[in-house]
């Protein structure tokens, strides 16, 4: 509870300063603003609800926390797993939907697909997908805030060197139960090429826990680096419509936003490769959809999760048994009657 306060005080504070600044803002001046169009007023919108996609953003979040906290996510008696709750599998696809929008339309604006003649349809779809993600972010951050979620953050730098095995397995090196498509390396060089990558403390982690090495490091890492940057330059260029920034400061601005923007798309790539290429990581992606994976499969390749599924099993399977009521001694006379 103390979490949750925290969290949503400290975020409420911050939409509060961000939309009292926004309302005393000044737009429309001849110097420091953009010519006033169409595009220009449909930006200013934009701008003006960022707030609003934030506060949203935090309700869905607190929600989603709430929920996760109070589902259980196994039971001996399941055959299955929770690995998702349905607010994360969501706010995942949803995210995945609005970043190709994003994309697509980000593409057009530069040319580098065929441009229509109107393109204030192209430009209201970024601004939409512009406020979707700010959404997304906001109730990412808020849920993680409140469940003290940090299993996706690298701790050390012994989650680089296993995600660095786990991604020679992908090539056979280290056998075919973690290689793309089961691939089967001839003995020689795959004994070869293992003791080499061995030695320089290169290797796949032999216990898993809940997330694998390769997501926390050269998945999640990366994309929140991405993430952060496209959104904070495309905050500063949404601004720029409330506040007058100069146009200098502005190009590196929309360089960096550009530049990331292309990164994610190849990030994109190697996220989908990485999933769909190892046949032991296709109940992972399921997951996504079904919010579950079976109870088999964590118990064979994730032991260290499924370490810890039991033993938050435990105090509810006692909590379950009710004790034998004790049955006071017979008197004598009871005995003989």
């Amino acid at each position: 509870m103390k979490r949750i306060v925290i969290a949503v005080g400290a975020a409420a504070f911050g939409v509060f300063v961000v939309t009292l600044s926004s309302a005393f803002a000044q737009s429309g001046t001849p110097s420091g603003f953009p010519p006033e169009t169409d595009l220009y007023n449909d930006a200013v919108l934009l701008a003006r609800l960022l707030p609003l996609a934030i506060a949203l953003g935090i309700g869905f979040g607190v929600w989603q926390a709430k929920a996760s906290l109070r589902q259980p996510k196994s039971s001996p008696a399941s055959a299955v797993v929770i690995r998702h709750d349905f607010g994360t599998v969501i706010a995942h696809w949803s995210n995945a939907v609005v970043f190709i929008l994003g994309m697509a339309t980000g593409m057009i604006v530069l040319r580098r697909l065929p441009r229509p003649e109107e393109m204030r349809g192209i430009f209201a779809i970024h601004y939409l997908g512009a406020g979707l993600v700010i959404f997304g972010v906001a109730s990412h951050l808020t849920q993680n805030a409140v469940t003290g979620g940090l299993g996706l953050i690298p701790r050390s730098f012994k989650d680089v060197r296993e995600g660095l095995g786990e991604l020679v397995e992908y090539t056979g090196v280290f056998g075919s139960s973690g290689a793309a498509f089961g691939l089967k390396l001839p003995k020689s060089i795959r004994e070869t090429f293992a003791e080499t990558f061995r030695s320089f403390g290169i290797a796949p982690p032999k216990r898993l826990g809940k997330f694998l090495p390769a997501e926390k490091t050269f998945s999640y890492t990366p994309w929140a680096i991405i993430i952060t940057v496209i959104v904070v330059t495309g905050l500063i260029k949404a601004l720029r419509y409330l506040y007058p920034i100069s146009p200098t400061f502005i190009a590196p601005v929309s360089f960096l936003h550009d530049a990331f923007a292309y990164a994610a798309v190849v990030m994109l790539a190697i996220h989908l490769a990485a999933v769909l290429l190892v046949p032991r990581n296709w109940p992972l992606l399921i997951s996504m959809f079904t919010t579950r994976v079976s109870r088999q499969h964590v118990q064979q390749w994730h032991p260290i999760w499924f370490k810890e599924l039991v033993a938050r099993e435990r105090p509810t399977a006692t909590a379950t048994q009710v004790p034998a009521t004790p049955t006071a001694p017979k008197t004598v006379e009871e005995t003989e009657a």
